[in-house]
């Protein structure tokens, strides 16, 4: 595809843009490696006057040697010479070992700040709302984030310290080369200006084709995820659909490659064309110096520290303009990662938040509520309006799809309502810290996670302010009937669940549902809301449990989710959803009496049992 050059309202807007992102890059640099920082400056002092020296040592022995072959005293010149080949030893030691430093400083600080912004990118992740995560333009900018993020400002160090290494080499060399031909100077500037034009070109493309390809990159890495992890094995092998994938996967990548290599191809020839130029500018500048040495008018050792001096100021003007332009490539993709820094949470603490009591008095209301989700039209809940009272037992049913778990998010305050309102002991929810709300919210949800965690550590992750060695985890292990298989696994609590890592437990689904159930019920929140929580249970374990589950909520409010019946008739009340209304609430008794949704549903699945 042709693009359009930029124009000078670009290029501004571009310089405008760079002038918040590189300073920006760099506060994160001082901030996070200050020692290594202020080491790569003094660094770059030495390191750029050294050429000078080394190039004057040159020229020294040049004369020296030029100067021995018709002295009568070959001594004396061999002593001087000898001080100087020390001396140009030293000095080549010197640059030696200061590069070798300057790299080993700038790994050492590359691998600091890799690790720092990918952390930054974990805390941002963390403080996105739930909504988010269902948006692709979200997903986009995190994988940009993610993919040239970590490793950006510190690139954006290294080439400053190459730009002012270079700029303080080119001046001290540049000034003892125009001391032999001013028109010099204007000979390499022009020709490495085709160059300079053509890498900031190349970068421009490079980073709109990176753009253009990430929902092609993210699709690539999910195909490259259902061929080779575990979650997926079982289908793949069964319905032989692995090649399908394979295929999908493979023509992908060829699409990404050839966009790529037909860039690449472009940039091939066009820096074959502007380094012939600069070839001949550098030829052509020692053919008019070495006719002028044999003409008499300079010395040999001028000759050889002028073309030496040239070739060396035409590396440091192109490498200047090469960490030029990769600064403006950094910039371009450090736009990215600032941009994903930037996104703010929909979902945050008021500025005068107002406290809950420490105990919950009355219960949660929630009053005509509109909910539906971010980027849809369709409404999926629609004027409900329920009332949770403290220590109660509350129950929401209905068919797949009528709500029931987006009434459970917006309860935690997960995602925000559309229109109506959620209080807690009439407070409103949005005057109210969402993490000192949650904090008094325990959940199982349907699609509980399967930590590949240690037993212990799958159950203390609901709480990590209490110690890991709290003798409660076992109790609630206990609670959800977890403990009597955790018990016989070889290294009891502290075995390794999953089989992602090495000497890791599988679990059946129903073992790791008791779990997910222990880990809800080790957080001591005041309310407990379970999603599907007998799902994958055996009639004997789901009997098990919920003949406890009086005792184990006592003083609690609870909301139970379920499709089996067994389960919803403990609640105190039931409400009964469709189509995100509604349609029905009730107690059990009452709800059978109307004949109504829930009868219908209760008696479908009942009557199955009765034959």
């Amino acid at each position: 595809m042709i693009q359009k050059i930029p124009s000078w309202s670009s290029v501004r807007s571009t310089w405008a843009s760079m002038k918040k992102t590189i300073p920006r890059a760099i506060r994160l640099i001082f901030t996070y490696t200050p020692g290594y920082t202020i080491c790569s400056i003094i660094l770059v002092l030495i390191l750029g006057i050294l050429p000078l020296a080394t190039l004057y040592i040159m020229k020294l022995i040049v004369d020296t040697v030029t100067a021995g072959i018709v002295s009568p005293d070959k001594n004396l010149i061999i002593q001087e010479l000898t001080i100087l080949l020390v001396a140009a030893a030293v000095l080549t030691l010197a640059s030696t070992s200061g590069r070798a430093l300057s790299s080993y400083i700038t790994e050492v600080q590359s691998m600091i700040m890799n690790d720092r912004i990918s952390d930054l990118i974990h805390s941002q992740s963390l403080k996105m709302d739930l909504s988010y995560y269902e948006n692709a333009e979200y997903h986009n900018t995190l994988h940009r984030a993610q993919m040239n993020g970590p490793s950006r400002p510190g690139k954006v160090v290294q080439d400053i310290v190459q730009i002012a290494q270079n700029g303080i080499s080119i001046v001290a060399v540049g000034s003892f080369i125009l001391s032999f031909s001013p028109f010099a100077g204007l000979v390499l500037i022009g020709a490495s200006l085709p160059a300079v034009g053509l890498k900031i070109w190349y970068s421009h493309r490079i980073y709109d084709l990176s753009l253009s390809q990430t929902e092609m990159e993210r699709k690539s890495n999910y195909y490259h995820q259902v061929l080779t992890f575990s979650g997926y094995a079982n289908e793949l092998r069964l319905f032989h659909s692995g090649g399908f994938f394979r295929k999908k996967y493979s023509s992908l990548r060829l699409s990404i490659r050839y966009a790529r290599l037909a860039l690449s191809r472009s940039r091939f020839i066009w820096d074959t064309l502007t380094q012939g130029i600069i070839t001949v500018a550098v030829f052509g500048s020692f053919m008019v110096i070495a006719f002028s040495t044999i003409k008499g008018e300079t010395t040999l050792g001028n000759m050889v520290v002028f073309f030496s001096g040239f070739q060396m100021c035409t590396g440091y003007i192109q490498s200047i303009f090469t960490s030029l332009n990769a600064l403006y490539e950094d910039h371009l993709f450090l736009t990215n990662l600032f941009d994903f820094f930037d996104l703010k949470p929909a979902i945050s603490s008021p500025d005068n938040p107002v406290s809950l009591p420490v105990s919950i008095q009355e219960g949660i209301f929630m009053s005509g509520v509109n909910f539906s989700y971010p980027g849809t039209q369709k409404m999926v809940l629609s004027d409900v309006s329920i009332r949770l009272p403290k220590g109660s037992v509350t129950a929401f049913v209905g068919e797949n799809g009528a709500g029931k778990s987006s009434l459970i998010k917006l309860l935690c305050r997960l995602y925000l309502p559309d229109a109506g309102s959620i209080s807690v002991d009439k407070i409103p929810l949005e005057k109210v810290d969402p993490e000192e709300w949650q904090k008094k919210i325990s959940i199982m949800f349907q699609d509980y996670v399967r930590y590949q965690l240690t037993a212990r550590e799958n159950i203390w992750i609901a709480d990590t302010s209490q110690d890991l060695g709290t003798k409660e985890i076992e109790n609630a292990a206990q609670e959800s009937g977890a403990d009597n298989f955790i018990r016989k696994l070889p290294e009891q609590y502290n075995s390794l669940l999953g089989r992602y890592f090495t000497r890791g437990q599988e679990l059946s689904t129903g073992q790791w549902q008791k779990v997910a159930l222990a880990r809800t019920f080790f957080r001591n929140a005041e309310i407990v809301i379970l999603d599907e929580p007998a799902s994958s249970l055996d009639a004997l374990a789901e009997a098990e449990i919920f003949n406890r589950f009086k005792e184990i909520i006592k003083g609690k409010t609870a909301i139970l989710i379920s499709h089996r019946f067994s389960t919803v008739m403990m609640a105190d009340y039931i409400y009964v959803l469709k189509d995100g209304k509604i349609i029905e609430e009730g107690t059990h008794s009452h709800l059978l009496a109307m004949n109504g949704q829930y009868s219908r549903m209760y008696h479908a699945q009942v009557d199955r049992y009765n034959g």
